[in-house]
């Protein structure tokens, strides 16, 4: 009786033990779970779904993680409010002189948001073409970066049938935002269009960064304001006895996004949307933004002879330093 009651305390102990070891293993386990970042702010940045983690570098694995921390800020945010908490690769830059531009030197872009517009009307012809390029590449790049992300974002989410109510509110607000009823819809009218196109049309519409709406709302493509809950100003000229309002933006790159969202939600732009579905030849797709303007044919053919004169073409191959 004396050896079984010594063999039951020896279990007992061996057995509590055990039971101390285990705790402090699952105690353990579930703190690193918790400092583990989410899977999905990892979604956007690998290419080859079907590479492993472990084949990587850890500079690849760096530089995946830099961009998608920027990524949540800059590309997928609104206001300059949140911008503003934006840490590199991006960089927030307020313009005081066009020498405060930088000069774009090569293919690779550095990921520079300007954050106001300066009079480009006193510098000489061959400056102020400089300085308006070298301010609008970054801009365009950033602003298509973000729509891009977005677009992405769209066809995960589409593949997955349990979506959380974050993610159901983002593609519900989205599906809105471009007057669309569905996922594939969404995913079509995100497409984007070449860089060239885009400055040609910027180019026309602010007249080479001299107009005044450029100049004192950041609104480079004079998009018109038909909310009073929008930040506007009037512009000097009336449409019969009507006021005209336009869109006052917080950054250049807040003004290319909203550009990118009225060509693809807007109904006269549905021949170019569907178009660049098939092409990326800037000279084809401009014949479909015919009701861009008033001037309609005129205003083709202007911007057709802006991107042969002013090169524009080598542009579409610039992309972000990331």
């Amino acid at each position: 009786m004396f050896l079984s009651l010594n063999k039951i305390i020896k279990w007992l102990i061996i057995f509590l033990i055990i039971e101390v070891v285990l705790l402090a293993m699952g105690f353990f386990f579930e703190k690193k779970e918790k400092t583990k970042p989410p899977l999905r702010h990892y979604i956007f940045t690998i290419q080859n779904p079907t590479q492993s983690v472990s084949s990587k570098s850890i500079a690849s694995l760096k530089k995946e993680k830099s961009i998608v921390k920027a990524e949540n800020n800059l590309p997928l945010q609104d206001t300059i409010s949140s911008m503003k908490k934006i840490e590199n690769p991006f960089r927030m830059v307020s313009l005081k002189t066009d020498r405060d531009v930088l000069s774009i030197k090569n293919q690779k872009v550095e990921p520079i948001c300007y954050i106001n517009t300066i009079a480009l009307g006193d510098l000489s012809i061959k400056k102020k073409k400089e300085t308006f390029i070298n301010m609008m590449i970054p801009s365009i790049l950033l602003a298509k970066y973000k729509m891009k992300m977005e677009r992405k974002k769209v066809i995960r989410l589409s593949k997955n049938s349990h979506l959380s109510k974050e993610d159901t509110l983002w593609l519900s607000k989205k599906l809105e935002q471009f007057k669309v009823s569905n996922t594939d819809e969404l995913y079509k009218n995100m497409e984007l269009h070449p860089t060239s196109l885009i400055i040609a049309q910027a180019i026309v519409e602010s007249g080479w960064g001299t107009s005044n709406f450029f100049k004192n709302a950041n609104n480079v493509f004079g998009i018109w304001s038909f909310s009073k809950k929008d930040k506007r100003l009037v512009a000097s000229k009336k449409r019969g006895k009507n006021a005209v309002y336009l869109k006052k933006y917080e950054s250049i790159h807040e003004s290319i996004y909203d550009y990118l969202l009225t060509i693809s939600k807007v109904s006269q732009y549905k021949s170019f949307r569907e178009r660049r579905l098939e092409t990326q030849d800037p000279f084809i797709l401009i014949e479909h933004l015919d009701k861009y303007s008033e001037q309609g044919d005129e205003y083709i053919a202007n911007i057709k002879n802006i991107m042969k004169k002013n090169k524009l073409l080598q542009y579409d191959s610039y992309t972000l330093q990331l």
